[in-house]
This record gives structure tokens, C-alpha cells and sequence, in this order.
């Protein structure tokens, strides 16, 4: 799918985990349950819960595997599951219904409404924020406060304030949750309300989303999914992150299949926001040289064999993955949920959606010409020595090493599992500024991933992430 999806810039990288739960096929089951059932168990997935609306009606809702290992609870489609980034739709509806009421502007500046911005972000507006076009620093990806720590909004800002703009804002696309925290902020200036009382008051309520709601790692949430991640050959609890930065306004809502359905029902209507509105979120954004980014405002933008649809994507080191795919044209939206940081649920969306409309089905990307191949023999030099448990720092960004520093054992792990590296093809390289991104396709005797590299101006790799093909 779209690489503008939200997702850890380097959680999943190249796992591979030992099956856990074959669901048997129950009664009445369909080329989608066949399908998903096999996927969960060749890709090892603890549990699922899909979603998929064709022509303004639920087609299908159903629940695969387990919601919690330890205690074998089934999934369902009323199964809570952290959404991850998939939040930043909402959040970016939030801020639309305050533009429709003429509460804000979108050419507004973010200055207008936080204190304590810089002079640097005097040009940052609010559609920056909403399109990830800002240069803002990423406080969870780029560090600026500790992911274990509780700290205020306030915090998050005064602590990012400081920091360099990673461009000027409107050069180019570059994902950042800092944007969307900043937009939590402002909805609470406008409104007061947080953020998440603000949407349930505004959108969960009305449409009857009655288990969806901003997650608490305290409250009793019923039907609650664990979340699980593979590390060193066996499963694990996913991550402790602490609540204020879980709950943020980019990636903070816990919700379930059925619940999901009906967001997808509203974005076909016009009950909250005008059609001429929404088009706008959808349509990728300009960029200063005139160029269209992916992400529009608060959506991922893009196509699949010819088809356009809108989508985001949530991952999460606390062991969620998620995916929310819109394909208008088509009449139909593709919801997977999951509890496995290692899954890749685009993917698997973009399968049912092939199910329902065969257009849709996913082709194996074709290789192109490799103009640049000493970027190429630095992704299989990397790969080398991840094996052989030598990997060091001097082909990445500091930023980039210190994170992915602390998961090397593992890697190292998996990277075994998957087998001998038989081949590294290009799919894709693309520019956005000073910095150029790479996508291969690195086909093991166990394994094939596709694993994306940015590379920055000073030749440094400042991006790394990967999924199964």
C-alpha cells in the first residue's frame, strides 16, 4: 500500500514469528475467512478483527485467532484494539468541523493559537500540521521526551520548540506525530475539551460508537485485546509506553470492527462534515514546488492498479497494528485490526478488497533499473551484518542508530530465521527534498520483505522499515 502510512520507522523489521493459533473453519465460512485464516497462521498472527463495507452497508464483519494468548480469549468483532495512527483520521475530522464553523483556518498559523512556538515556525499553518508537510521534529520517532514518562502537552511542545526544523515548511511530506499532538492542543484551546472528549461529544457518540473511546492503560475496557510482539525467537507483551503519550491525539483511540464500520458508513455521508470537505482531506497536498505529496490531511493518498483510494495505517511498539482502507470509486472499505506489531494489515486489506473487487488484488511489484546501486550494497551490507552481529553506526542517522541500536540481538534472531538472502531487487526510488527513498524486494530461502530505506543529504540512512510481501 501507501508508504505515506503511519508506521515505527523500524518496529517489524524483518520478523518472523512461530505459528500460534490455527483457527479451524467454522461453519458457513467464505473465501475471506479461508483467507484471513491462513494468513493468521502463516504470518503467525495472535488475532484479527475485520470490517468491510460495500455500498454504505457492513458486507462482513468477522474475528480470527485470539485476543489474549495467556488467557485464550477469542477475537470478535466487538474486540478492543489500540487504532494506533488510524487516530489521526478523527483528529483531523476534529479540526474540520472547527473549520466548517469558522473556528480556525486552515492558512491559520500554528503560533495564533499555542504559546511558546518559535520564531522558526512562524510559517507553519495549520494544514502543514494536518499533512505532515510541517518540518516539525517527530517527539516519538526523533525522541524528545521519554516514551515511558508521563509528561504534559505542554512538555511535549516546550521540549520540541527548540529543535531545528527538519525543512521549510511546505518542501516536502515528512511524517511526524508531533503534528498531531500540536492539533490535540489546539482543539483543546478552542473548544475545552481534550481531544477525545471533543470526539466522543462530536463523532462517537452520534454514530454510535459505543466502544470506542481515547485508550487508558487504568480503566476497566471491556473485550480489551493484549498486544504482542516477536523478539528472540518467541512472543512477548508488547512494550510499556506510558499513558499520556499513548493516548495522544495521533495515535490515542481504542476501538473495535463493528465500531469501525460505522465510521466508514459516516465518511459516505455528509452527517459530519460537508462532501466538499472531506474531498479536501483526501486530495494529496501541494507542496511548495507544485509537486503532490501522498497524504492529504489526515489521509494517505494514493492508488492501486488504477484504483484511488484513501487510507492510514497504525503500528505500534506496544504491539498493535492496524489498517483503515477507503476505496471510493469502488464503494468499499477494508478495516483490519490486529494485536501483532509484526503484521502488516494494508496487506492483508488489500487482499479482501481483491476478494470483493478482483481489480484490487495485489500484483508483485516489477523490478526497475538500479541507477544507484552503492545504496543497494548498503542495505545488503546492513542485512550481513545483522547476521553476523557486527552492525555499527556509520551508516545511520544518530537519531535512527540510537533506536535501532537496542534491538540488534533480535535481529540478528531474525534474521537467521528467515534464511540465505537469495536475491535484492528495486521497486522503487523516489526525492522529497535533500532526502531520496529506496524500496527493495529481499527474497531469503524462508522469507520475502519489502524493506524501505531513506537516505538524508550527508549519505546517512535515516529511515528503515520493513513487511512481508
Amino acid at each position: 500500500m501507501s508508504g505515506t502510512m503511519a508506521r515505527n520507522r523500524i518496529g517489524g523489521l524483518l520478523l518472523v514469528i512461530a505459528m500460534l493459533v490455527v483457527q479451524a473453519r467454522p461453519a458457513g465460512a467464505d473465501a475471506v475467512d479461508d483467507y484471513i485464516n491462513a494468513e493468521i497462521a502463516r504470518r503467525h498472527i495472535p488475532g484479527l478483527s475485520l470490517a468491510v463495507v460495500r455500498d454504505g452497508k457492513v458486507a462482513k464483519l468477522g474475528g480470527y485467532g485470539l485476543a489474549n494468548v495467556e488467557l485464550n480469549v477469542t477475537v470478535t468483532p466487538d474486540t478492543v484494539f489500540q487504532i494506533q495512527s488510524v487516530t489521526k483520521t478523527f483528529t483531523s475530522t476534529a479540526i474540520l468541523m472547527l473549520v466548517e464553523q469558522g473556528k480556525i483556518a486552515l492558512d491559520d498559523p500554528v503560533g495564533k493559537y499555542l504559546e511558546g512556538t518559535p520564531d522558526s515556525w512562524k510559517p507553519i499553518k495549520i494544514r502543514h500540521l494536518l499533512s505532515h508537510t510541517s518540518g516539525i521534529k517527530d517527539f516519538i520517532n526523533e525522541p524528545t521526551a521519554s516514551l515511558r514518562l508521563d509528561v504534559t502537552e505542554e512538555e511535549v511542545l516546550k521540549a520540541t520548540a527548540p529543535r531545528p526544523l527538519n525543512f521549510t515548511p511546505g518542501d516536502r511530506y515528512s511524517y511526524s506525530n508531533t503534528n498531531y499532538h500540536l492539533l490535540a492542543m489546539i482543539i483543546r484551546k478552542l473548544t475545552g475539551l481534550s481531544y477525545g472528549d471533543y470526539l466522543a461529544e462530536r463523532i462517537f457518540r452520534p454514530l454510535g460508537m459505543s466502544s470506542t473511546r481515547i485508550v487508558s492503560l487504568s480503566a476497566l475496557i471491556p473485550n480489551r485485546a493484549a498486544g504482542y510482539q516477536w523478539a528472540g525467537g518467541t512472543l512477548r507483551n508488547g512494550q510499556y509506553v506510558a499513558e499520556s503519550i499513548l493516548g495522544y491525539g495521533g495515535g490515542g483511540i481504542v476501538s473495535t470492527a463493528s465500531d469501525m464500520a460505522k465510521w466508514a458508513i459516516a465518511l459516505d455521508g455528509e452527517k459530519l462534515l460537508k462532501r466538499a470537505t472531506f474531498e479536501q482531506a483526501w486530495t494529496a497536498m501541494k507542496l511548495n514546488d507544485g509537486k503532490a505529496s501522498s497524504y492529504g490531511l489526515g489521509w494517505g493518498v494514493g492508488s492501486v492498479n488504477g484504483h484511488k483510494y484513501v487510507s492510514h495505517s497504525g503500528a505500534h511498539m506496544t504491539g498493535f497494528t492496524s489498517s483503515f482502507t477507503r476505496y471510493g470509486d469502488d464503494h468499499l472499505t477494508v478495516i483490519v485490526l490486529t494485536n501483532a506489531g509484526h503484521a502488516n494489515p494494508g496487506r492483508i486489506a488489500q487482499h479482501v478488497a481483491g476478494i470483493y473487487v478482483p481489480g484490487l488484488t495485489p500484483q508483485p511489484a516489477k523490478a526497475i533499473e538500479d541507477k544507484d546501486p552503492r545504496v543497494t550494497e548498503v542495505v545488503r551490507e546492513i542485512g550481513q551484518r545483522i547476521r553476523e552481529g557486527k552492525l555499527g553506526p556509520e551508516h545511520f542517522t544518530p537519531t535512527l542508530w540510537l533506536l535501532l541500536a537496542p534491538q540488534l540481538k533480535d535481529l540478528q534472531q531474525q534474521i537467521e530465521a528467515d534464511g540465505d538472502l537469495k536475491s535484492i531487487e528495486l521497486l522503487d526510488r523516489s526525492r522529497s527534498g535533500s532526502e531520496r527513498t529506496y524500496q527493495y524486494r529481499m527474497t531469503f530461502s524462508g522469507a520475502i520483505h519489502l524493506v524501505t530505506v531513506t537516505v538524508n543529504s550527508d549519505g546517512k540512512i535515516s529511515g528503515l522499515w520493513a513487511e512481508n510481501e
